[in-house]
């Protein structure tokens, strides 16, 4: 399935690329200068041959240049949709002006006009990168209030903090995490928890070992749990990564669950189709769990909500999505999951999403916010109404 949509977009890749090549020669590049065409062939092989050349070099160059490239690939090929982009709607105003004619004419015959275009759509995209690289640095905390009608013992309240996606690597180093960490221990949760993808790949012990230093400076009353995501190798096994998350007060949650207080559950699915082992399902986990108590479900992808909500799940709490990170990403995870950022309630069944805190691949964030969600669930039965929504 990764290879039909990598082949998918190496197409539409190739195809705007083209676009962007034959408009931009058509409309300035044949009647320039010598020198400015030549700058025009620079600009262009720099843009949209970095991605490729990124995609092939990386693995042949030593890790600095790899990283570098890498991340000059990435951002060329964010750089070549929104230039397409923004051609695409010059390219339409020209067409409706052919129509309405509502462009003055000493714009459409000024010699200047083309370059004047193609400098804008530079400058607009170097704006819009360097927006998305700010946007990326500073996250947001975004809060939910829960209502579950269930007793948990002599809990009346529960406050959990929650990050999913940190993609901690060599983009998202401990540095990033500072923010993150000051978050949360300002929020003063009473239980934080891990919706994975937190490690990028396979670290070593020592990369792991300063994530786990980060970890220990949050503490909450009921703990730390996680589970992993998909991209969360080194926690599908058990592996000396795993053994430093148990030292760092972080239990690992892969089909099992923990319950703290002997007030309320908290199970953690493990992710499906990674590992040396299959995941349960829903059911299976369930056949052990008093759903007379309160239980929150910890699963890294929004999927199986039907077979979710039919297991007397109060509380699920997902990541994965990263609200599709780069709009217009959001309008195809908006397809492909039935919530891709957000609260969705269906009777005493509630699921929150985040967009994450990290980054995957470019490390931008346009059209939405790295964030830390912060939940308040309150318990108790109650009769008649309540409102549940986001904050």
């Amino acid at each position: 399935m990764w290879g039909i949509i990598s082949g998918i977009f190496l197409g539409l890749y190739c195809l705007m690329s083209y676009y962007i090549g034959r408009r931009g020669w058509t409309a300035f590049g044949k009647s320039s200068s010598p020198v400015f065409r030549k700058l025009y062939w620079v600009v262009l092989v720099l843009v949209v041959f970095a991605f490729p050349l990124a995609e092939i070099g990386e693995d042949l160059l030593p890790a600095a240049g790899g990283f570098l490239l890498n991340l000059w690939g990435g951002y060329s090929m964010i750089g070549v949709v929104y230039i397409f982009l923004l051609l695409l709607m010059i390219d339409l105003f020209r067409l409706t002006d052919k129509v309405l004619g509502y462009i003055p004419m000493k714009i459409k015959e000024n010699d200047k006009t083309p370059i004047m275009l193609g400098v804008s759509v530079l400058v607009t995209v170097i704006v819009i990168l360097a927006y998305g690289t700010w946007n990326a640095r500073n996250p947001v905390v975004t809060e939910y209030d829960i209502k579950v009608d269930k007793q948990a013992g002599s809990l009346s309240e529960l406050r959990i903090a929650m990050v999913s996606d940190i993609h901690y690597g060599t983009i998202i180093d401990a540095q990033r995490l500072e923010s993150m960490v000051k978050i949360i221990n300002e929020l003063k949760p009473d239980l934080i928890l891990f919706a994975g993808d937190i490690i990028e790949g396979s670290p070593t012990q020592a990369e792991a070992r300063i994530l786990m230093a980060v970890f220990n400076q949050m503490d909450a009353k009921y703990g730390k749990a996680a589970v992993p995501g998909n991209h969360d190798r080194a926690l599908r096994d058990d592996s000396g990564v795993v053994r430093c998350f148990e030292e760092a007060g972080i239990t690992v949650l892969r089909d099992n669950y923990i319950k703290p207080e002997n007030s309320f559950y908290v199970i953690g699915r493990d992710d499906p189709g990674h590992g040396s082992r299959e995941r349960k399902e829903i059911s299976e986990l369930m056949s052990e769990i008093d759903t007379s108590y309160p239980i929150i479900l910890l699963d890294h992808q929004p999927i199986d909500l039907r077979a979710v909500q039919e297991s007397n799940i109060d509380l699920q709490l997902s990541g994965h999505t990263h609200r599709g990170q780069v709009f217009p990403s959001q309008l195809i995870t908006g397809k492909i999951f039935e919530l891709d950022w957000g609260l969705l309630k269906n009777d005493d069944y509630h699921l929150v999403v985040s967009s994450g805190y990290g980054t995957w691949g470019p490390p931008l964030r346009i059209g939405n916010h790295p964030e830390v969600v912060f939940v308040k669930v309150s318990f108790g039965t109650s009769y008649g109404t309540f409102y549940c929504g986001l904050t």
